[in-house]
């Protein structure tokens, strides 16, 4: 069995549930030794606390990853960090111990969606001395790993794609078909980032009745009549509101990897955003089980279309579904991520995936 020291980085609503879904894959599959970095800060908050302040809390957490380090080294166990941020901090005490960072995203793949500069050379050196010192760096999407290579040098032998992790077999599957008018659903913490604005403007050429419009955000915003509103913690409760729908669209116009696009597909839903989800690529055959559009024009025409014919909304709905199952449920990640662990460089016996009478893999 692998022995695990994951150090999580729940910084923000994406990261939370990441967290969650790589504590339930490991922590039935290994021996899982688990330790929240930056705990103190709460999910959304690094982004309102100035960046000097920032960093002295985590410094602050420095001491606590010497100890998780420490042990790590004396029981045998592989380090699994997720993001950057984490293995910087544990830098100077890594030393001994088989290390792997977790990307979906790098500052440097940000840059040409915002338009601004948002990691200087000097921060950018120093994460590239970070990611090239450790075993190895599973990026979740192909333009992570591209970045990962191109901007920071990252070596291909160490450099390993990792289908993102999502609890679909516990997702409740929403019906292929159901009588009634469209059912459509939109989930972002930050509404504008997120292309709210771009849905409502096509909502407002519908027919009345048409279909009907669920929003769940954080933001203070206001809706046409006719839309219902949910303000809840988008990471709670989710699965059934997914349930309930049957076409997720997310307009975004900067993501990385969008948890809530594996959550609707998990359910079954079909699929309509933008090239801006990096991670869009990975969950959206296109032409299967949704599209990824390039403009605003576009949205309303794959919309329109998927109004206009139930029978191909019944298909993407299947597809996204069996592709989930198939690719990023736990058992298919743990036996790519156990295939990336176990080189006998590190001294470890080799891992092979088998079912246990519950049909999980172990």
């Amino acid at each position: 069995m692998l022995k695990i020291t994951l150090v999580s980085f729940p910084i923000d609503y994406g990261n939370v549930t990441l967290q969650s879904n790589l504590v339930r894959l490991l922590g039935e599959r290994c021996d899982l030794v688990h330790h929240v970095f930056s705990a103190s800060e709460a999910p959304g908050l690094g982004a309102r606390l100035n960046a000097p302040r920032r960093v002295w809390r985590r410094l602050g957490e420095m001491a606590r990853l010497r100890r998780v380090c420490a042990e790590a080294r004396r029981e045998g166990r592989i380090l699994l960090f997720q993001q950057i941020s984490p293995a910087l901090f544990a830098w100077p005490f890594r030393r001994g111990v088989p290390s792997y960072i977790l990307s979906d995203w790098t500052r440097k793949l940000y840059e040409p969606l915002l338009g601004e500069r948002l990691s200087s050379a000097p921060v950018t050196w120093l994460h590239a001395r970070v990611l090239r010192s450790v075993d190895g760096v599973l990026a979740f999407t192909a333009a992570a790993a591209d970045s990962l290579r191109r901007d920071y040098g990252v070596p291909e032998p160490r450099l390993h794609r990792l289908a993102m992790p999502f609890d679909v077999q516990a997702t409740p599957v929403a019906p292929a078909e159901r009588p009634g008018p469209l059912r459509v659903l939109f989930v972002g913490g930050d509404f504008e980032r997120k292309g709210g604005p771009a849905l409502l403007r096509w909502y407002a050429r519908q027919r009345p009745g048409a279909l009907r419009l669920t929003v769940l955000t954080q933001s203070a915003v206001q809706l046409p009549e006719g839309v219902t509103l949910l303000r809840n913690d988008p990471t709670k409760g989710a699965r059934d509101l997914f349930f309930e729908h049957d076409l997720f669209v997310l307009p975004t116009l900067c993501d990385g990897y969008p948890q809530a696009l594996g959550e609707a597909a998990s359910a079954g839903l079909a699929l309509v955003t933008t090239d801006k989800a990096l991670g869009a690529p990975e969950i959206i055959d296109e032409g299967r089980n949704g599209h990824v559009v390039r403009s605003e024009a576009e949205l309303a025409a794959r919309l329109a279309e998927l109004m206009r014919d139930p029978a191909r909304l019944a298909a993407y709905k299947a597809h996204s579904r069996a592709k989930m199952l198939a690719q990023f449920a736990f058992e298919p990640v743990f036996a790519q991520l156990a295939a990336i662990l176990h080189p006998p460089a590190h001294g470890l016996p080799p891992v092979a995936a088998r079912s246990s009478p519950t049909g999980q893999v172990t």
